[in-house]
This record gives C-alpha cells, sequence and structure tokens, in this order.
C-alpha cells in the first residue's frame, strides 16, 4: 500500500528527487558552473544594451558571428577564439558605419548581418557535416562545453566583467546625457567603440549556450525583466542579475527533466519570467491607482 500523501506533498517529493537525480548527473553539473556565470555576464551586459538601446546590435552581431564560426571550420582555426575576433570586428565596424556615408546604425546591422549569415551558411555547408554540429551553432548546447571552450568562456567572462565594473558608471552617464558627459571629460566615442567590442564579446559568450539564434533573448530579456522594477544602476544590475540566473536555472531543470534544448529552456523561462514580471509591475501599478482614486 502506497501512504496517503497529499498533491502537494507528491508534488514535493518529485521535485527533490529531480533536484537529487540533477545534481547527481556528471553532465549537468559540468554545464552549471558555466551557464550561470554566462548568466551574471549577460544580465551585467543587458542592462547596458537596454540603456544604450542595442538590442537590434545584439541581433545583429549573434547572427553575423555565424561567418566567423565558418571561417574556423573552414580553416580549421579555434572556433570560439575565431568566432570572437570576428564578433568583436562586426561590432567595432557598426559602432563606427553611422559616421561613414550617412548610413543609419539599424541599415548597417541590416547589412552586416545579412552578408555575414549567407557567408557563414556558405562556408559551412562546404565543410564535412562530421565536423559542423549546426543545431549547436544556431540553438547552443551548453551541455557538450569542452575544456577548451570553458576556458575561454571563463577568460571572456572574467574581461567582460572587469571592464564592466571600471567602465559602467561612465556608460550609464552616456546612455542618458551624452552631450553632458562629454563636456564633463568623458571620451564618449573611444567609450562607445569600448561598448560595442564588449557587446560582440559577450555574444560569443551565449553562442554555447543560446547559440546563434537565441543569443538576443540572454541580451535583453533580464534586464527588460528588471527594468520594470529598478531605477538606479545597481538595483537595475541586482534585479537582472537575479531574473538571470532564475531563469538559467530553471531552464536547465526543464532542459534535464523533458530532455528539451538548454539554449530554448534557458531563453523559454527568462520569457516567462518578463510576462510574470510585466504582469506583477501591472497589477500593482492598477492596485495603487485605484487606491488614489479610493
Amino acid at each position: 500500500m502506497m501512504p496517503d500523501v497529499s498533491v502537494a506533498e507528491w508534488q514535493e517529493i518529485r521535485m527533490l528527487d529531480l533536484l537529487r537525480s540533477f545534481f547527481a548527473s556528471p553532465v549537468m553539473l559540468d554545464a552549471l558552473l558555466p551557464s550561470l556565470l554566462i548568466a551574471v555576464v549577460t544580465a551585467s551586459m543587458s542592462v547596458m544594451v537596454m540603456a544604450h538601446r542595442l538590442s537590434y546590435l545584439t541581433v545583429g552581431v549573434s547572427h553575423a558571428s555565424l561567418a566567423g564560426l565558418g571561417l574556423a571550420v573552414t580553416l580549421s582555426l579555434p572556433l570560439l577564439p575565431t568566432a570572437t575576433l570576428f564578433a568583436v570586428l562586426v561590432a567595432l565596424l557598426l559602432a563606427l558605419m553611422p559616421r561613414s556615408k550617412g548610413i543609419s546604425e539599424d541599415a548597417g546591422t541590416g547589412m552586416l548581418f545579412a552578408g555575414s549569415m549567407a557567408l557563414g551558411i556558405i562556408l559551412i555547408s562546404s565543410a564535412s557535416s562530421a565536423r559542423v554540429d549546426l543545431f549547436g551553432l544556431l540553438f547552443g548546447n551548453i551541455l557538450t562545453v569542452s575544456g577548451e571552450d570553458r576556458f575561454w568562456l571563463y577568460l571572456l567572462a572574467g574581461f567582460v566583467l572587469v571592464t564592466l565594473a571600471l567602465a559602467s558608471r561612465a556608460w550609464w552617464s552616456i546612455a542618458f546625457d551624452a552631450v553632458t558627459a562629454e563636456a564633463s571629460g568623458l571620451p564618449v566615442a573611444g567609450l562607445r567603440l569600448l561598448l560595442y567590442g564588449l557587446v560582440g564579446l559577450t555574444v560569443i559568450l551565449c553562442v554555447k549556450l543560446a547559440g546563434i539564434v537565441l543569443t538576443a533573448g540572454l541580451m535583453v530579456l533580464p534586464a527588460a525583466c528588471a527594468w520594470l522594477w529598478g531605477r538606479s544602476l545597481g538595483g537595475l544590475w541586482l534585479l537582472s542579475t537575479l531574473f538571470s540566473l532564475l531563469g538559467t536555472w530553471i531552464g536547465l531543470l526543464w532542459s534535464y527533466a523533458l530532455e528539451w534544448p538548454s539554449g530554448a529552456s534557458v531563453v523559454m523561462a527568462l520569457c516567462i519570467l518578463f510576462v510574470l514580471s510585466w504582469a506583477s509591475n501591472w497589477g500593482v501599478v492598477w492596485l495603487k491607482s485605484n487606491a488614489r482614486k479610493g
């Protein structure tokens, strides 16, 4: 006879079994630290992406990085270092392009996005299928991270976080009043180039977890959730990090329990968190509005 348990107790038992099984899996444990580190980096970077309205840039650079990955596969070069160099060059070119020939930033992003994506598809299609994990490139697979990938991810993550710690206040000032920031002595043009380059680095961090197609979700959703509640730079960073870590943790659990792709699971979790955050914020505003009327 099965002991009498309530539905809530049964669900709690199943959740505990899932957690024990998750932490007993070597594959999931190997993926956990890189995933959480990527979550912290993307959460920190997403605040600047939102403040400077660079969401479309993240889409363009992430898709353009397919050309860098294609070059690495075709020429038998290290995958992540080659893609990193290409993504940073594309991001810097986009930062400089609006100043040349009157080309707007969104038009430049669209052109580089399309051209680089086309080049990447041509290069990858001509490579041996045994050398290319196309699904992993497009949608991410942090569960297959190698020792070399792990070293490169840690190196990039450390550089991005240190740079953010040093330059975030200046970037925050430039985002809301570039003229005053320049008048106060800040090198606005140089800091802007640095920000774009850092976006390129962060995009490559995301590719291993979420892939080329879903990278923009990791770069935008954490700060989008936080923006509904925070106002200061510190508050937004803290909330963005909490949302990102929670979404990554839930996504990895879903991936393990339901055998879903890890990147898509994480981005879906972040999307649901955004909807819940937006609905909660709307409810708070509605209650306050009714309280004033009463």
